[in-house]
């Protein structure tokens, strides 16, 4: 987020998440920190590792249906050979050989599904790595914008602290002394806001006054 995203509004009731904020102002001042290009291509490693893929449970399922059929079609056959031996009846022995047909037409299909099953646990294994590693490079990326955080907040915290001090109508003797609309009228005379921050305080004499003390543009209302 950038220090606008944390200011556009500026009114009372005013909630900030302070200190990444005060990060925010950091960066619009040019500051950097010294994990930042390793902070750039730990999130490059991430973006690139790829999201999980589907389980294999379907294509379990579909052996199981394909092995069910096996075994329906294996009885038919062995039915129907029974009654042959018994009768020799010609239309049993043409029914009996389609019987035979689509039995070998299923243990073809299942032979596919199998395939197809361990493909689908191949690629759950690979899902699993790359969930691994994503969750490591998660971590990874977490810590180190923690410590880049750091490092901006302790380079703009002694601006913030006097500008929160010396806000009009402020009775704060520093930035985390101040209330939601100090706080932010102090982020943005620190950082640098090129888009106009709406002032729905009443803080300032005119909208003049608010950009001559924040060093920004305003739109009061």
């Amino acid at each position: 987020m950038s220090l606008y995203d944390h200011v556009a509004v500026v009114a009372p009731g005013l909630s900030l998440d302070r200190r990444t904020a005060l990060a925010a102002a950091a960066r619009s001042r040019g500051a950097t920190a010294s994990v930042d290009a390793e902070l750039r291509a730990a999130r490059e490693r991430l973006a690139a590792v790829g999201e999980p893929v589907p389980s294999s449970a379907t294509a379990r399922q579909r052996l199981a249906e394909a092995e069910a059929g096996i075994e329906r079609q294996r009885e038919r056959v062995a039915t129907l050979r029974g009654r042959l031996a018994e009768t020799g009846d010609e239309s049993l022995e043409t029914e009996y050989r389609r019987a035979v047909r689509e039995l070998s037409e299923l243990e073809t299909e299942r032979a596919a599904a199998e395939e197809r099953l361990e493909r689908a646990r191949e690629r759950a294994r690979e899902a699993r790595d790359a969930r691994e590693r994503r969750l490591r490079l998660r971590d990874r990326v977490d810590n180190l914008e923690r410590t880049a955080r750091a490092e901006l907040v302790e380079a703009v915290r002694p601006a913030a602290d006097e500008a929160a001090a010396s806000a009009p109508d402020g009775t704060a003797a520093s930035f985390d002394d101040a209330d939601g609309v100090t706080a932010a009228l102090a982020l943005v005379r620190v950082g640098v806001v090129r888009t106009p921050v709406v002032l729905a305080c009443r803080r300032f004499a005119d909208a003049a006054s608010a950009e001559a003390w924040l060093e920004s543009p305003v739109i009061r209302l």
